[in-house]
């Protein structure tokens, strides 16, 4: 039996006529592939139901022969999850640019090439590089002067201290005590002479005069003695710790200014020993044989003018240039959509399509956080899964497509119909049964789908012929409207739910509820503002594509919506797109309406062409 994508639980319990497929693309140009595969399943299906229709028809007889029917069968349900993905190896040795950039490519090795270990891969523009360290060995030799400088200052200051505490200090009490011992001797003599002096006065032989000029020499002598006596003790208490204080703080300084001048000269030294690792990183070689790959796995070649990787291309710091890949350790990495990827697990087994070979391999991890997604895809959440191939193979190349099918849950020996015979109505399901006596409509209990058939756990039995087209040939089965039922809001939203504004009516919004297939939406929802409105069946942009009822609107914005601040022109801040220079074609660096109406009638008009009504959030228009 063949299988489709499985879709998760909260929507497998919600067929429609003809269930949603693959989740949305995530570019342009997969979008594109999306809607042609799209539209070839859709004329398959369609001779498939027109021949199982009028196989039935004509069993059953005049009475019910526009009413086709299929019965209910036992069989095996694969649930899967099908996506697409790229081939790339498990285990790359991925080569960065390690020079501050933006720093442009002068010579690369062409993708795709088998090189040798140690052969010269990239080549980088090293101009600026080299000025720069011609400027920085400038700098280095001035760092290394001055550190000598401050060395030999803090050398002399060091000396300086020791020389005055071990020298100079004490020379100058030796001379304090002389001066002392000079002063005490002359005041000795001063006072000898005068005692001889007033002995002779006493007897006549000199004169008073005389004796007083001795006198006054024996004061002068104890002012000397006095005055040699305060310098010594003022040497000792005052003169000496400030002549220490200053040549102390003299060295600590020069000492400082070394350590300052050495941390420059090392600093300066690592400058200079940098821009020389970068120089040489301008030059990248091969560190093992293999085959080189540019790394240019995210580039949006719808939009994008040209590649990231290239000849003349300018490129990042730490931005990965190329990658030598283990061609025998491969793995395929796809993006799940949100609504899917909780139904993943690690170790799920799943088997690969690449080209016309089949493999088979498991996941072996599970993103956590969604892709970066750009401006077409609006709010898509996807999620990176990396499924490991089994074995060695051989002959496979990074970047290759691959189909994959991840095995979700299997059941053996279930009750099944087409998913287009279940009808919703409100919150429940019907199937509508021929009988001898009539048609007879039937509440369902729904298990699992794999979107191409669907589960049943109870209200049909095996064998019972069910309507496959209800809504064409049952008047009941047209009524999209759900029967009103009462409502406890304190039970649905908690005690006292927030009340809408009085006559508001509630929107669905971006990726919300979609209207049932094939007719009006059903009661109480409206169409989605970013999605449009075409048959019955809403399609948020960018969400997941509803049920072929009718064209999915994917809308472009307006000029109005984008001109946030109303002076009547885009800036690249309103407009942040990658085409904004496209959009400008007068090259004034804004984008007027005009621009702007020529730009999206240009969208629309390759859109219209790629797939006819639709967009990335909705099917064609006119799937049955």
């Amino acid at each position: 039996m063949a299988t489709t994508t499985a879709e998760e639980p909260g929507v497998s319990q919600r067929p429609q006529n003809g269930f949603a497929g693959r989740s949305p693309r995530r570019n342009g140009s997969r979008w594109f592939n999306w809607v042609l595969t799209f539209v070839g399943m859709l004329g398959a299906g369609g001779v498939l139901y027109l021949s199982v229709g009028r196989f039935y028809a004509s069993e059953n007889g005049s009475g019910t022969g526009r009413m086709l029917t299929t019965p209910v069968k036992k069989g095996d349900l694969l649930i899967t999850v099908t996506e697409d993905g790229n081939v790339e190896s498990a285990n790359n040795v991925e080569l960065k640019c390690k020079v501050p950039g933006p720093i442009t490519i002068l010579e690369i090795v062409p993708d795709g090439s088998h090189v040798e270990e140690g052969e010269q891969l990239v080549r980088l523009d090293s101009s600026s590089l080299e000025d720069s360290v011609l400027a920085q060995q400038i700098v280095k030799a001035k760092a290394v002067a001055a550190k000598i400088t401050s060395e030999k200052n803090f050398a002399a200051a060091k000396i300086a201290v020791d020389e005055y505490e071990q020298g100079t200090f004490p020379q100058e009490m030796e001379e304090h005590e002389a001066d002392i011992t000079v002063a005490q001797q002359d005041l000795s003599s001063a006072q000898n002479q005068l005692f001889y002096s007033r002995k002779m006065h006493r007897k006549g032989y000199v004169a008073g005069l005389d004796v007083e000029s001795k006198e006054f020499a024996v004061e002068q002598a104890k002012l000397h003695l006095t005055i040699a006596e305060r310098k010594k003790a003022v040497a000792q208490k005052f003169t000496r710790l400030k002549t220490l204080e200053d040549l102390t703080s003299k060295r600590d300084s020069a000492q400082a200014l070394m350590e300052s001048d050495l941390a420059a000269l090392k600093n300066e030294s690592n400058k200079l020993q940098r821009l020389e690792d970068q120089l040489k990183e301008c030059t990248i070689v091969a560190p093992q044989a293999g085959m080189v790959v540019y790394a240019n796995d995210n580039a949006n070649r719808m939009f994008q003018q040209g590649p990231k990787v290239d000849l003349g291309a300018q490129v990042n710091q730490f931005q990965a240039i190329l990658r030598l890949p283990d061609l025998k350790n491969m793995q395929v990495k796809t993006l799940v959509h949100e609504t899917k990827v909780d139904q993943l697990r690690l170790g799920m087994r799943a088997r690969i399509k690449i080209q016309d070979r089949e493999f088979q391999g498991a996941i072996t991890s599970i993103a956590n956080q969604p892709e970066a997604a750009n401006w077409f895809q609006g709010n898509v959440k996807e999620y990176a899964t990396l499924i490991k191939i089994d074995g060695e193979p051989e002959d496979l190349k990074p970047g290759m497509t691959a189909e994959i099918e991840i095995l979700v849950d299997e059941k053996q020996g279930v009750l099944q119909v087409p998913v287009q015979c279940v009808v919703e109505s409100g919150r429940k399901f019907h199937a509508y049964v021929q009988t001898p006596t009539g048609i007879e409509v039937r509440d369902l209990v729904l298990g699992g789908t794999n979107d191409t058939v669907i589960e049943i756990i109870d209200g049909l039995k095996e064998g019972e012929l069910v309507l496959l087209n209800p809504r064409a040939d049952v008047p009941d089965a047209k009524d999209e409207h759900a029967e009103a039922q009462a409502v406890d809001s304190s039970k649905r939203f908690g005690s006292n739910p927030a009340k809408t504004a009085a006559g508001g009516t509630a929107t669905a919004p971006a990726g919300g509820t979609s209207a049932a297939p094939g007719g009006s939406p059903a009661a109480g929802a409206t169409s989605s503002p970013a999605g449009g409105t075409a048959g019955g069946a809403t399609a948020p942009a960018g969400g997941k594509p509803n049920a072929p009822g009718g064209a999915g609107g994917f809308k472009l914005p307006t000029f109005k919506e984008q001109d946030k601040d109303g002076d009547g022109v885009l800036t690249r801040e309103e407009n942040p797109s990658p085409w904004f220079d496209k959009i400008d074609t007068n090259s004034n660096g804004t984008i007027d309406p005009k621009e702007y109406k020529a730009a999206m009638d240009a969208a629309k008009k390759l859109m219209a062409g790629q797939g006819g009504a639709g967009g990335p959030g909705g099917a064609p228009g006119g799937a049955p």
